[in-house]
């Protein structure tokens, strides 16, 4: 990094806390100037690079007398960046009313989150539901953030996911353990952006205990049967208890699995297509830990007409 004519070491994470631990007081003035001026203010945040700063959001046509006025205010007038968006914090809050009151009327799981961010609305919708990501497009235009499951609404032409960005290293750098196998317990019936929840029986063949630390289940991957590249699984959020299962030597025992089959490839679309595909799951085991199960085969099924 490049300040005042040196390099100087890249500035660490802990090193960003103290510079946004400093600039707490300005964002609260700013917040409460804000708030005294709903129909212009949006939103204040951190940007980290290239130097950690406040950015100010206003809309509409008196930015300049805001930044005027903030400037006068702040402690850190030299770390404050005003900028211009369309929507103040006030519209953009109905916005987020309306899909609140439309996701209450949807099918379950059709939204997974929404808010406001950075001067828009962001949506984020279940992999299988790009028709009702086109319908939020249509209704909320720039003004909202679109995302289908674990990518940009419409599909980013370049940009990878993060999930396809780990994709193609994430199966090597967790090894595979040997002694547990893996069986469904009961038929298996997913389709392309689908979901399914059911027992997974594990078998222990090792002389140890295996045990497993979980957050009350576990969650599949979908790899591609060819390279064991992952190209799919489960997009969202998920609770972390800490539930443990035992499993003895030479012993077997269910566990709840969650089988969901968003795309994390680029290539395949928003949904992994029907067909043969493979799955496994990465495991915590105690005192070994992270660990993946032998994969599984997986068929995906044409959507019912």
């Amino acid at each position: 990094m490049l300040q005042n004519g040196r390099v100087t070491a890249t500035p660490t994470s802990s090193d960003r806390e103290l510079e946004h631990s400093a600039l707490r007081g300005d964002i609260e003035i700013i917040r409460s100037y804000g708030e005294e001026h709903p129909n212009d203010w949006t939103d204040v945040l951190f940007e980290n690079e290239p130097t950690v700063r406040i950015v100010a959001l206003f809309a509409g046509d008196t930015l300049g007398a805001h930044e005027r006025a903030l400037r006068g205010l702040v402690e850190h007038p030299d770390r404050l960046d005003v900028r211009a968006t369309t929507y103040s914090r006030a519209q953009l809050e109905e916005f987020r009313e309306e899909v609140s009151a439309r996701a209450r009327t949807s099918d379950p799981g059709a939204f997974l989150s929404w808010g406001v961010e950075r001067g828009r609305i962001s949506i984020a919708v279940a992999a299988d539901q790009e028709q009702l990501a086109e319908t939020l497009r249509a209704r909320f235009g720039d003004a909202a953030e679109l995302k289908v499951g674990a990518f940009a609404y419409p599909m980013p032409v370049e940009s990878p996911s993060d999930f396809e960005a780990r994709s193609a290293t994430s199966r090597a750098e967790v090894p595979l353990i040997s002694t547990l196998t893996g069986a469904f317990e009961s038929d298996v019936s997913v389709t392309p952006g689908g979901r399914w929840h059911g027992p997974l029986r594990l078998a222990n063949l090792g002389r140890d205990v295996v045990v497993l630390k979980t957050n009350g289940g576990l969650t599949a991957r979908v790899l591609d049967p060819n390279s064991g590249e992952v190209v799919g699984g489960f997009v969202g959020f998920q609770t972390m208890p800490l539930v443990r299962f035992v499993i003895p030597p030479s012993g077997a025992l269910s566990v709840p699995l969650s089988v969901e089959t968003a795309s994390f490839s680029r290539r395949l679309g928003y949904v992994v297509p029907a067909g043969d595909w493979l799955m496994d799951a990465v495991v915590d085991i105690e005192g070994v830990g992270q660990r993946r199960i032998p994969p599984l085969s997986l068929e995906i099924e044409p959507p019912s007409r």
